[in-house]
This record gives structure tokens, sequence and C-alpha cells, in this order.
């Protein structure tokens, strides 16, 4: 017994040991919107590294579409709560011979809770000529939970002796969960999902090599 907890005890140790501890900051441009984040994390053995940051959403008037879509890059914060979220990762390296570049794959997961803020422009009259004249309709919906899950491939640069350049891509699942009386789809629905991605850019500061 003695034996076994001393060996697990020196299995530890030896991942302590050799563990790079890392301060990032990034900016992301996700399914719901952009936010940014900082945080910490670890990675161990040279090729698993997991994380956790803060995030921090940032409103945007202007949509990327005018597709009339509920929650594709629709997330609005109104409240203060609204504005945070956090974000956690694993990354797992790969051509780990490579020296000043180091790619990776990677699983990261965002969790937020916020309103949205949809801007539609509706057939309203006509004019004196019969054309039809629209008009602008602005509304809050929500908040909703959301729930960010995306997969693919980054990538690690050597800036300076502590500072490198992280960057990142990759698709996946956006799931929502809440209820807004006036959207038909989430009545009776409390669930929704959209298919998204993930686009980073950040800077590590490495505490600890």
């Amino acid at each position: 017994m003695k034996k076994s907890f001393l060996l697990v005890i020196l299995m530890i140790s030896s991942f302590i040991s050799s563990a790079q501890d890392d301060l990032i900051f990034a900016f992301n441009s996700t399914t719901s919107g952009r936010n940014v984040a900082f945080g910490y994390s670890k990675t161990i053995n040279g090729t698993n590294e997991i994380g956790a940051m803060l995030r921090v959403n940032i409103n945007k008037l202007a949509h990327p579409d005018d597709q009339n879509n509920v929650y594709f890059k629709r997330l609005y914060a109104t409240e203060f709560i609204h504005f945070f979220g956090i974000e956690t990762f694993y990354h797992k390296s790969f051509l780990n011979n490579w020296k000043c570049i180091k790619p990776f794959a990677f699983y990261d997961l965002q969790f937020t809770y916020s309103t949205t803020r949809n801007r539609d422009f509706l057939p309203y009259t006509y004019d004196s000529n019969g054309d039809v004249l629209y008009k602008e309709y602005i509304d809050f919906f929500g908040p909703f939970f959301w729930m960010e899950n995306n997969i693919g491939i980054g990538f690690k640069a050597k800036l300076t002796k502590s500072f490198y350049l992280v960057q990142k891509a990759g698709v996946g699942i956006t799931l929502i969960f809440g209820e807004d009386k006036r959207l038909p789809q989430t009545t009776f629905q409390r669930f929704q999902w959209e298919f998204g991605y993930l686009l980073s850019v950040g800077i590590i500061y490495r505490l600890k090599e």
C-alpha cells in the first residue's frame, strides 16, 4: 500500500516538474459573437495542455448578415452578468520535433449567459408610387445559456523568450438553452442549436518553462 502511494506521488511530481505554466490573452470570434478571454493554462509532458479562462463578451450593433437569424452572431449583453462567461480548452500537440512552431489539435468549450439583439426590416406600408416601405424593428430576446463546442487545429509560434503567438480555427455546434415566449420555436422547446465556428488569436506569456 505504501509503495503504491509513493508511486502515485512520484508520478504526480514528475508531471508537475515537466509542466509549463502560461498566462493567455485571446480574441475570439464564435457563433454567438465576439469576446476576449484571459486566463491560465498548464502543459504537461510537452504534449497535453489544459486551460481555463474568463470570457468577456463584446457587444456589436451591426449584424454580419440580413437573414433574420435569431441566435447566430446576435449575442448582446443587456445586464452586467451577461458580459461574462467561461472558456476551457484542451490542446494535444503534434509534430513536436518542430522548434519554432508547435501545431496542435484542440477542443474548446465556452459558456455564457446573455440576451440577443435582433434587428429586422419588415414591410410596413406603400409609398405614393406603390413601392413597399420597410420599418426597422429592434428586439431583445432571452437571456439564454450558450454552450459553444468547437474542435479544430491551431499553432503556437515563439516570439521572444517568454512570449508566444497562438492561433486556432475550428468548427462545432452551439447549444442554446432557455425560452422566450415571443419566439414560437422556443415556446415549447427550451433548446436550440446552431452550426458554428471558432476563430481565435492570442498572446501567451510563459511563467514557467
